[in-house]
């Protein structure tokens, strides 16, 4: 968009949502730099930081339901992603939640 109509900027919104690596890929890309694929690895330990530093800052109650949205963003458009979610938005415990994305990880 900045070569063909001449923006001063972009709004990247909901493309951010699960993947807040768009912002590294954006500053690669404007600096004609190659754009990085996130590696499965990186992707389970950005999502257990998530999970801890939204624990950290809302307790483990409120966190984890806040967070359900998050996680299925992450894994959305991975390989049986769909059954993940469901398991997801049903877990209550931030060690269960991080031990069912270590486990789905190791299967893909």
């Amino acid at each position: 968009m900045f070569r063909k109509t001449n923006v001063d900027g972009i709004m990247i919104g909901r493309a951010a949502l699960g993947n807040p690596w768009i912002f590294r890929d954006i500053i690669s890309y404007l600096k004609g730099e190659e754009i990085k694929e996130v590696s499965l690895k990186e992707k389970l330990e950005t999502m257990i930081k998530h999970i801890e530093l939204e624990v950290e800052q809302k307790g483990e109650n409120v966190g984890i339901k806040e967070l359900r949205k998050h996680m299925c963003a992450y894994i959305k458009n991975l390989p049986n992603s769909a059954s993940l979610r469901e398991k997801i938005n049903r877990i209550e415990a931030k060690n269960e939640l991080i031990s069912c994305l270590t486990e789905y990880f190791r299967s893909i």
